[in-house]
């Protein structure tokens, strides 16, 4: 013996665990030891796995969990991105779009989130690191008590919608900046970052009506009052978190779209005018062009040729038809009104 403490095997790893929480009768979190392989029946509170959903032993994990319905199998082990919610007496199960981030912090990018709801468990799995997940951690690691997988699973999902709440926020301040820009005249990169904005909140929207369209068909809907009813009740106060912050998104998608046009009648406007002066300029230089074009032909008869004064007096000519058109142009109201 060397006298070297011996590693303990890392068992989370070797089964594509990202971590796992158990949770006590009064709520109180626990990180359990990566040693020990946690199971979805534990003898008293709960708990919470995570899963790397792209490991290959998470996923062979998953397919001998004979605890959940082959369909919920079948949901986590796919890669279905699209956000839906599926449920049996005792288990709900679903995928939401989340924001996924980077080393540093949230990324624009949206992701998927695999959950599955039991009595006594939490399962949750991605592809990619979430910014919801994270903060939930944060939270449990600071002490955050949870009753029950039904509590955590909307924790996660206030977390989600808290993301898009900011982003939301951000949007909204945005579209503020440009309009102050347009009502002073300054902005030139307008068309740009209203686009911005306008698939920002494009993105956001669809996030949201996603979410509203499971969680009312899930319910508001008999097939889903078989469903458990701690999960029911979540997904009702979910429910109106989602359509208020529904209505502020649709607010900012409406005054981008308002902004996008008063930046189209602006630009409008100023190529009128533009257009506006090139034509007036091109009226007045008209007659001068035309009395230059007709000296410049080689052909007797032409006046003023051998006199000294020619030239002054073609120019002449040339102001004067410029004033006679500028004259003619304000009396009949064209330039000057």
């Amino acid at each position: 013996m060397d006298g070297r403490p011996s590693r303990m095997p890392d068992l989370h790893s070797q089964t594509g665990i990202v971590w796992a929480y158990r949770f006590a009768a009064d709520g109180m979190p626990t990180l359990m030891p990566r040693d020990e392989v946690p199971t979805l029946a534990p003898e008293d509170g709960f708990v919470w796995l995570h899963l790397d959903l792209v490991h290959t032993r998470a996923q062979a994990w998953i397919d001998e969990r004979k605890e959940l319905p082959p369909a919920a199998r079948e949901l986590l082990l796919s890669r279905e991105t699209h956000q839906r919610l599926d449920h049996s007496a005792s288990l709900v199960w679903g995928i939401a779009h989340d924001l996924t981030r980077d080393i540093v912090d949230r990324t624009d990018t949206v992701g998927t989130l695999a959950w599955a709801v039991g009595e006594r468990f939490l399962l949750t799995g991605r592809r990619e690191a979430l910014q919801s997940v994270r903060k939930a951690v944060e939270a449990l690691n600071a002490g955050e008590q949870i009753g029950s997988p039904a509590e955590l699973f909307e924790h996660l999902i206030e977390y989600l919608i808290d993301d898009v709440t900011d982003a939301v926020v951000r949007l909204s301040d945005e579209t503020d900046s440009i309009e102050d820009q347009i009502l002073l005249d300054r902005l030139e990169d307008g068309p740009q970052r209203v686009g911005s904005v306008r698939r920002s909140a494009v993105q956001l929207h669809r996030q949201l009506a996603g979410l509203h369209l499971l969680f009312r068909r899930f319910a508001e809907t008999p097939s889903g009052r078989s469903a458990p009813e701690t999960v029911r009740a979540a997904a009702l106060r979910l429910l109106l978190r989602v359509d208020t912050l529904r209505q502020d998104i649709q607010s900012v998608q409406d005054r981008a779209r308002l902004l996008q046009d008063e930046i189209a009648v602006r630009s409008a406007n100023q190529t009128n005018r533009q257009l506006y002066v090139l034509s007036i300029l091109t009226a007045l230089f008209l007659p001068a062009t035309f009395i230059t074009g007709l000296f410049g032909i080689n052909v007797k008869g032409l006046p003023w040729v051998e006199w000294d004064l020619g030239a002054g007096l073609v120019t002449l000519a040339c102001l004067g038809a410029s004033l006679l058109t500028l004259f003619l142009l304000r009396r009949r109201g064209v330039i000057g009104r």
